[in-house]
C-alpha cells in the first residue's frame, strides 16, 4: 500500500541523496532542473505550488510511514482535464520490488478521482525499458515516439517515448476501485 503525502523544503535533502549523477538526473527530471542538483531549486518549486495550481509533487509512503519514493503531477489543466506524470522515482533501496506501479496507480488515483481528470501523460526516455513496461501494467498505451530529444551527459542522443492513459481505460482496471 502506498500513500501519497506532499512534498515538502524537509524532503529535498532525501530526495537529492538518490540521485547521485548528471545522467540519473536527466533520465529523472528531463532538462527542467540542473546538475548539481541544489536545494533552491526545489524549494522556487515547492513556493510556487498552490492547491488549484498546475503543479503538485509528492512523496510516496509505504504502509510503515518511511519514504520510498517521488512523483510529481505537472501541467494540470483544469479546463481541458488533463495533466502529465514526472519525476517518478523510487528510492534506491525500494528499486526492483514493483513498487514503480503502486506509485503510479497512487499518482493516477489522485488524477482521476480527486483532480476529476479525464487523461494522464507522460513522457519516458526509450531505453528506459524497465519503466515503460511499468506504465504500461498500470494501463498507459504507447502513443508516439520522439527521435533524438535530449543529449545525455556523454553526448549521446535518447528518444522518447510519450504515453498516456484516459479515465475510461483507468475505471476497468483492477486496482483502480482500490
Amino acid at each position: 500500500m502506498i500513500t501519497l503525502a506532499p512534498f515538502s523544503a524537509d524532503d529535498i535533502d532525501r530526495l537529492m541523496s538518490w540521485i547521485p549523477d548528471e545522467a540519473l538526473l536527466l533520465q529523472w527530471a528531463g532538462p527542467t532542473l540542473r546538475w548539481p542538483l541544489t536545494r533552491d531549486q526545489f524549494e522556487c518549486e515547492i513556493k510556487a505550488m498552490t492547491p488549484r495550481g498546475p503543479h503538485r509533487m509528492f512523496k510516496a509512503l509505504n504502509a510503515r510511514g518511511q519514504c520510498i519514493g517521488h512523483i510529481e503531477i505537472k501541467a494540470i489543466d483544469h479546463t481541458h482535464a488533463n495533466a502529465m506524470l514526472g519525476r517518478i522515482l523510487t528510492s534506491p533501496v525500494a528499486r526492483g520490488q514493483g513498487l514503480g506501479g503502486h506509485l503510479v496507480q497512487a499518482a493516477l488515483q489522485v488524477c482521476f478521482d480527486e483532480l476529476k481528470l479525464h487523461r494522464v501523460g507522460l513522457r519516458v526516455f526509450a531505453h528506459n525499458a524497465g519503466a515503460i513496461a511499468c506504465y504500461q501494467r498500470a494501463g498507459f498505451k504507447i502513443e508516439g515516439n520522439e527521435r533524438h530529444t535530449k543529449r545525455a551527459p556523454d553526448g549521446a542522443w535518447w528518444d522518447a517515448c510519450t504515453m498516456a492513459i484516459l479515465e475510461n481505460e483507468w475505471r476497468v482496471l483492477p486496482y483502480s476501485a482500490a
